[in-house]
């Protein structure tokens, strides 16, 4: 066995340090990158937010449980109540829209985001309310949310009975 000289121990720890200096580097690449994504997901549920708020001014609740009513009875519905229909669905599109920002990001459970494609698929293709909305304003959504509804909205024949 090889005595070692404290040149040999001053060398094996300086590999060491070199080492421990690189793993922290590393953690810390990694620290800034999860708070950076941490302070996009933030920025973007502020946007959130401040558009839901503002949709939900243009919408009275008691009209729109009035016109669900009448809508499921088969009465005929007021422009008032078609309107507000359509707004209804403009705010429950701007979740949707919300949430596939949250799953591109990687900050929505992948779980959660079928289930979410799953009711843009149903709603788009079986609500006249949300198809009326989309074709009067796919172009304020983001394109890549505007590709989902659309490729959805394509699929309606082949996933409908």
């Amino acid at each position: 066995m090889t005595k070692r000289t404290l040149q040999d121990w001053a060398s094996i720890a300086e590999i060491f340090g070199a080492v421990a200096i690189v793993a922290s580097l590393v953690y810390v690449a990694f620290e800034i990158r999860e708070n950076t994504r941490a302070l996009q997901v933030a920025s973007r549920q502020a946007l959130a937010s401040g558009d839901l708020a503002f949709f939900q001014t243009a919408i009275d609740p008691t009209i729109v449980a009035q016109a669900l009513d009448k809508n499921r009875r088969g009465i005929e519905l007021s422009g008032l109540d078609e309107s507000q229909l359509i707004q209804r669905q403009a705010l429950n599109y701007r979740i949707f829209e919300h949430a596939a920002s949250l799953n591109r990001m990687g900050a929505l459970d992948p779980i959660e985001w079928e289930r979410y494609e799953s009711i843009v698929q149903n709603n788009i293709c079986n609500n006249r309310y949300a198809q009326a909305m989309w074709d009067r304003s796919l172009r304020t959504y983001d394109p890549e949310f505007v590709k989902i509804v659309d490729d959805a909205r394509q699929n309606c024949s082949i996933s409908s009975p």
